[in-house]
């Protein structure tokens, strides 16, 4: 089954669309007691909501049931700002591009690319929401800006080519308001006198192609810092007026209005002043001129939704970016911009749609416009193949893990020591992230000693303490117990927001709660083959309920689940999670692990397939596909990168990837010896998927380039991360650091087995 029959299935999630808009639409619909604030009205709203029906992976959520009542309702010390945040009221996003404007004053940039926008009320100067577009020309290499490879490149904040503004709009009588919450897209609003019907409305989607403000009951200003050189209009396109705006540093930009249409005039040159107080007046700018910019105009979007269907044998799958639009353009479309990774897997219907506009991101490549109301994606190599067992992309690898007596009797031998540790004990601390990990590393031994050494007096030995040391956090008895907060809507730790790297703050969870999933798969799936496989469901569901809370939080795939965020850390747009929470930041959203991130999903993926959900299952695959893409062109650099300065590929790696810069660093350090932690943290845990992301080639020339030569000065821990991912590139070499005599135990991180290590290398060929 091909992408013919996705496209089929499509038509159905359409079709079913069309009926519930019918059903919705008929005489008895309810009549508004009190008229809605005018909005700008040019046309019927062309919506494609995400689907309940079984075709669209995104449509039925994990569960809509209240959070077990083992985790206590708590109410966050930092509410969302800006929103309602009660306990009826739609989860928040918390990880997402959205957040600075639910955080702080709320005057940190978001960034929607290929724009970024802000809340600006600084003194004796213009209130509104500003927004701007950089270059990469304007980017900032450093601390020395004559080094190759830089350290890290930003893009300059805050340069106001625009500020969306009013008549009287005063730091004291303007609030920004956030309504629709979703995934893709959010409304801000500027409200002023705290009327809600003098405001002015501006969607903040992803991709969006204008930057577009309705205005009610206001008068439109239009303000520049940068300031206008020449303000000129063009006539109209239809029923929209168009001007063209030159600003001082020399950038053209068009200007559009449409709706209830004011007459605009330069009053200085900072200020473009509307004739009068408008009620749905739409104002919409973009960089640049083009006929497609025309063809498009008077279109807006209020907001995106995803859509996914996938191909009966799980191989190919479609995503879509469906944006729900407003209003009429000349072509019957919006325009919207996409990233790199998406332009590889475009539709062929979606590339027909290309203007060849070219704009770029802040750190991300050359970015492309579309006239289009959704993107559509197709991936074609989902690792449906990659499940349990060892697996490598290396072309030595047989499709199957074999071992020798010897290498068994090797792993058996390590096996042997760590069976015998304290597991509960070891597990049992103040970290949901580092009890993960240990978790998870005596997880993998269980698999190993029960699927690859057949020994079932070492699994009788190891599976009961995991077992118990699982269930400890599954009846939420740790030191820090996880709470339910009804504010933001999240499962969060109990310890204050600096412990546990910021997890009451929504810091990370991906990588906390992944290495949990991923480790109860690991169980439940010996427990199945070794005793009843009833472990998950025993003491009323205990292990399965403390699993499906956990994903829930992470990754609900559904808005139908209201307690809740839709896709919490996965940001579908940018093609990798971001792990930065509830904390303003300047740069935006962050993410230091690449690994940890698909580690996630790989966890997720085996714990679908122990509980037979198919659409985790896509969608975890899909996520995984997705970004091996975007991870290769963002964070993992192999020398013919094209997406990045080639002043930074030679790093190899970003470090922290920001929205709007990249560092070549860590939170924690650089290294015991150099910059082996940096490359590190994008390497752990290797599992059966991290050859799927980190291919032989990248893998070997970051070997070759950085790791060769410190290797051997390195003492501690990340010696073993560095020396199992060495296996994805020349496994033999592995094997024989990690099955030598003169073993030391210093040398692996406290995630990791050497059980394990051995299993995996031995599995991929690396003890032939």
């Amino acid at each position: 089954m091909g992408f013919s029959d996705i496209k089929n299935a499509i038509k159905k999630i359409d079709q079913s669309l069309k009926e519930k808009k019918k059903a919705r639409s008929g005489d008895n619909a309810p009549v508004q007691a009190h008229a809605e604030p005018k909005q700008y009205s040019g046309g019927a709203s062309k919506v494609q909501t995400p689907s309940s029906t079984k075709d669209d992976i995104f449509a039925n959520p994990i569960s809509t049931s209240e959070p077990p009542s083992i985790f206590k309702r708590t109410k966050h010390a930092q509410p969302p700002q800006g929103c309602s945040h009660g306990d009826n009221d739609e989860p928040i996003q918390t990880n997402n591009f959205s957040n600075n404007l639910t955080l702080g004053d709320q005057t940190f940039p978001v960034w929607t690319l290929p724009y970024s926008l802000w809340y600006t009320m600084d003194p004796d100067q213009d209130v509104g929401l500003a927004f701007n577009h950089t270059d990469a020309s304007q980017r900032v290499f450093g601390p020395d800006p004559d080094s190759n490879p830089a350290q890290f490149y930003f893009n300059p904040p805050k340069i106001k080519s625009f500020v969306i503004s009013g008549n009287n709009f005063k730091e004291n009588n303007v609030s920004v308001k956030l309504e629709n919450h979703n995934k893709l897209s959010v409304t801000s609003k500027l409200v002023v006198d705290n009327d809600v019907n003098k405001n002015v409305t501006v969607p903040l989607v992803h991709g969006m192609g204008f930057v577009s403000a309705i205005y009610n009951n206001i008068k439109p200003i239009i303000a520049s810092q940068v300031g206008v050189q020449d303000f000129k209009q063009l006539g109209s396109v239809g029923n929209v007026s168009k001007y063209r705006v030159m600003l001082f540093n020399q950038v053209v930009w068009t200007l559009y209005v449409a709706g209830d249409i004011p007459k605009l005039t330069l009053q200085d040159p900072n200020h473009i002043v509307a004739d009068r107080v408008c009620n749905g007046a739409l104002i919409q700018i973009c960089r640049g001129e083009s006929k497609c910019y025309d063809d498009s105009c008077g279109i807006y979007a209020e907001s995106c939704h995803l859509q996914g269907t996938s191909s009966n044998d799980g191989t190919n799958c479609q995503y879509r970016f469906v944006y729900e639009t407003k209003g009429n353009s000349r072509s019957g479309n919006g325009l919207f911009w996409c990233l790199p990774h998406h332009q590889e897997v475009l539709s062929n219907e979606t590339k027909k749609r290309d203007t060849k506009l070219e704009l770029d991101s802040t750190t991300k490549g050359v970015m492309k416009a579309y006239s289009t109301n959704e993107l559509i994606m197709e991936e074609t190599d989902l690792p449906v193949n990659i499940n349990w067992d060892p697996w490598s992309s290396l072309k030595s690898f047989k499709g199957k893990p074999s071992y020798s007596d010897g290498a068994k009797n090797i792993i058996r031998k390590a096996a042997e020591e760590e069976v015998q540790q304290d597991v509960v004990g070891m597990a049992n601390i103040d970290s949901m992230y580092t009890s993960g990990k240990i978790l998870d590393k005596f997880a993998y031994i269980a698999y190993v000693c029960h699927f690859i050494l057949q020994d079932d007096k070492l699994t009788s030995i190891i599976l009961p303490k995991i077992k118990e040391a699982v269930e400890i956090f599954a009846q939420n008895h740790q030191k820090f117990p996880l709470v339910y907060d009804s504010s933001w809507k999240g499962l969060i730790s109990s310890a204050e927001p600096g412990a546990d790297f910021g997890n009451s703050n929504y810091n990370d969870h991906h990588f906390h709660y992944g290495y949990h999933i991923h480790a109860i798969a690991l169980v439940a799936k010996v427990d199945q083959s070794f005793e009843k496989g009833e472990w998950l469901r025993t003491n009323n569901n205990l292990v399965l309920d403390y699993t499906l809370t956990l994903l829930r939080d992470v990754a609900n795939p559904s808005k139908d689940d209201k307690y809740f965020p839709q896709s919490r850390s996965f940001d579908w747009y940018h093609g990798h999670s971001f792990a930065h929470g509830i904390f303003a930041s300047g740069d935006g959203k962050d993410e230091e692990s690449s690994s940890e991130d698909y580690h996630f999903a790989y966890g997720m993926k085996l714990f679908a397939k122990i509980i037979n959900d198919s659409n985790m299952e896509i969608r975890a695959n899909l996520m995984l596909a997705i970004m091996r893409r975007s991870m290769n062109m963002y964070m993992l650099y192999s020398d013919d990168n094209k997406i990045q300065p080639k002043r930074f590929i030679k790093n190899k790696v970003a470090g922290i990837s920001f929205e709007n810069k990249i560092d070549f660093s860590t939170y924690f350090g650089r290294g015991q010896i150099a910059d082996e932690w940096i490359h590190g943290i994008h390497m752990l845990p290797i599992t059966p998927i991290s050859s799927y992301i980190r291919n032989e080639e990248f893998v070997r020339e970051e070997w070759d380039q950085k790791l060769a030569s410190i290797i051997d000065q390195i003492t501690d821990g990340w010696k073993g991360i560095l020396m199992l991912n060495f296996a994805l590139a020349d496994p033999k070499q592995s094997w024989k650091w990690f099955s030598r005599d003169n073993w030391d135990n210093a040398l692996i991180d406290n995630g990791m087995s050497r059980t394990w290590s051995l299993a995996y290398i031995a599995g991929i060929g690396g003890a032939d």
